[in-house]
Formats: C-alpha cells, structure tokens, sequence
C-alpha cells in the first residue's frame, strides 16, 4: 500500500474522491472500506481509500501493450495529481525523500 500525501488546499473527501475515479477510470465499486476500481487498461485492480491527510492506494497491474501501458500511466499519474496536488516530478521526489531518510 502507497501513501501519497494531500497538498493543503486540496480536500480529502470521499465526494471528491468518487468524482475524481469516475473521470480518470469509469466505474468503481466500494468493498471493505476501499473504493476499488477494476480491468482498467494495465489497471487488474486498484483500492483507494482516504486516512487523515493521506491517499492511501494499492494496485495490481498486469502486462499488456504499451499504447495501453502509457495510457494506463497517463490517468494514473492525472487522477494522482488532480486529487493530492502534487504532480509526478512532485511525488517522486518525496518518494525519494522518504527512503533517503
């Protein structure tokens, strides 16, 4: 499970939540406490649930084509920054941050 944090300013609600998976990849369903959304192109299965001020998301993923793959990518990483603020480049670098430190 990866924790992405939410930049101040953006709202960590489970509305915005659904509205933001509904755009990026369709249908979700919600199960056990995780909105989860499945069989989105390299997508078999994404849970996502809010705790605190944190994006809490696990996924499978399967191999496909990469026309699929870099679409795929594109909504991920779109959803990702649209919902937490912060922007690819953004989160690697705290990613980073955090197994530095």
């Amino acid at each position: 499970m990866r924790e992405y944090k939410i930049k101040k300013g953006y709202e960590a609600t489970s509305e915005r939540l659904e509205e933001l998976l509904r755009k990026h990849f369709g249908n979700f369903s919600f199960e056990n406490g995780y909105y989860v959304v499945r069989n989105f192109g390299g997508i078999e299965e994404l849970k996502a649930k809010i705790e605190k001020k944190s994006l809490l998301i696990e996924t499978k993923t399967r191999v496909i084509d990469n026309e699929t793959s870099v679409k795929t990518l594109k909504a991920y990483n779109s959803f990702l920054e649209e919902f937490t603020g912060y922007t690819a480049k953004e989160r690697q670098k705290m990613l980073k941050k955090e197994v530095e430190g």
